[in-house]
C-alpha cells in the first residue's frame, strides 16, 4: 500500500492490537549506483536540484498529507548514467560521515532539513518513521524508528565528533532484477517492525527505537534495517550481538 499520513495500519508486528498509525516518513540515501551484467557498478550522477539532492545524497520525503496543507514531497532519486544494460541497483541508507556532521545552520538543502537533525555530534536521522501503536485509545504508545550514527566521540553535542562514530549505522542495499526503465523500489516498514510490539515501549527508554545500544526496542528492528546490532543492557553487562537479517527485507523491487 502507498503511505497515507495518519492512516492506521493493522497487523503490524507482534502482540495486540497490532494497529499502527504513521505520521512521518523520511529517509536519506547516497552512493546510488546501477549494476551491470558483469557485476560492475555505474554511479548515478545526481541532479543538483538544491532542494532534495546534494552531491551524492538524496532525501526521500513521503509526508505529502502530513500537514494542514499539502507538503513538498519527493519519492524519486534523479540522475544520469551512460546508456548501457543494467540489471541491478545498489544504494546506501544514510548520510556519509563527511556530510553527516555539517553545521545545519550553514548546510545546503536537504542536509539542513530540521526534522532530520539530532545534534551536531550525532548528525542526521537517516530514517525517520514516527507513529503510534494502538492509536486513539487509552493504551496508545508513541513508537518511532529513528536510525542514525551512535557512539560518536566528543564531549560537546554542539560540536562535530572528534573521530569516526563507533556505530555509523549506514546500511547498503543491493537489488537484483531491477529494470531502470520501468521498475520501482518499495520500502516496507512493516517488515522492519515484523518482530516488534508497536503498542509497548520499555519504561525509561526512548519511544520505539532511536538506534541506542541500550534500547531493547532496537533489538528486533536494527537487524531488519540490514545492520548488525550490539545490545548492552547497562554498565558492566555483557554485550549481546544480533546479526542483520539475511536476506534483507526492508527494500524490494516492484514490477509494473
Amino acid at each position: 500500500q502507498d503511505f497515507v499520513c495518519g492512516k492506521t495500519y493493522s497487523n503490524v508486528g507482534v502482540g495486540q492490537p497490532g494497529t499502527y498509525q504513521v505520521n512521518d516518513w523520511r529517509f536519506y540515501v547516497h552512493d546510488v549506483a546501477l549494476v551491470k551484467a558483469d557485476g560492475s557498478r555505474q554511479a548515478l550522477d545526481l541532479d543538483q536540484d538544491e532542494t532534495w539532492q546534494y552531491e551524492n545524497v538524496a532525501l526521500l520525503d513521503l509526508r505529502k498529507d502530513c500537514g494542514s496543507g499539502t507538503l513538498p514531497t519527493n519519492t524519486v532519486v534523479k540522475g544520469a548514467v551512460p546508456d548501457e544494460n543494467y540489471t541491478g541497483l545498489c544504494f546506501k541508507v544514510g548520510v556519509p560521515y563527511a556530510l553527516n556532521h555539517l553545521n545545519d545552520a550553514t548546510a545546503p538543502s536537504p542536509l539542513n532539513t530540521s526534522g532530520m537533525l539530532w545534534n551536531w555530534r550525532g548528525g542526521r536521522k537517516f530514517i525517520r518513521v514516527d507513529g503510534f501503536g494502538a492509536p486513539g485509545g487509552d493504551n496508545s504508545v508513541a513508537f518511532v524508528t529513528h536510525l542514525g550514527s551512535t557512539e560518536c566521540p566528543g564531549s560537546d553535542p554542539s560540536a562535530p565528533p572528534t573521530a569516526a562514530c563507533g556505530y555509523p549505522n549506514i546500511a547498503e542495499f543491493c537489488l537484483d532484477n531491477f529494470n531502470v526503465d520501468q521498475d520501482r523500489v518499495v520500502m516496507d516498514m512493516g517488515k522492519a517492525l515484523a518482530a516488534s510490539n508497536v503498542a509497548f515501549n520499555t519504561s525509561s527508554t526512548a519511544s520505539g527505537c532511536m538506534s541506542g545500544n541500550s534500547d531493547p526496542e532496537c533489538i528486533p528492528i536494527m537487524p531488519r534495517l540490514n545492520l548488525d546490532f550490539t545490545y548492552v543492557a547497562g554498565a558492566g553487562s555483557t554485550p549481546e550481538k544480533y546479526p542483520k537479517v539475511v536476506p534483507q527485507v526492508l527494500f524490494s523491487v516492484s514490477k509494473p
